[in-house]
């Protein structure tokens, strides 16, 4: 954090500035980010829909055990 007075760096657990003692402003809580990418329901969805599609894909397509 940067002094409102003299404008040198401080570390965020300072309570007055190191080098002209001026009281410093108590840093504000940061809120949350959220979490950049797909959102979990989706990946679920994703899962889900390819799971379906290779289970019908196998109950059309059954598999063969050698020449006939």
């Amino acid at each position: 954090m940067d002094c409102p007075n003299c404008k040198t760096w401080n570390p965020d657990d300072k309570d007055v500035c190191w080098r002209c003692q001026t009281p410093l402003p108590k840093p504000k809580p940061q809120k949350k980010k959220r979490q950049e990418g797909f959102p979990r329901w989706l990946w679920i969805a994703i899962v889900v829909f390819f799971a379906a599609t290779l289970l019908v894909q196998c109950m059309f397509m059954p598999l063969t055990t050698g020449p006939q």
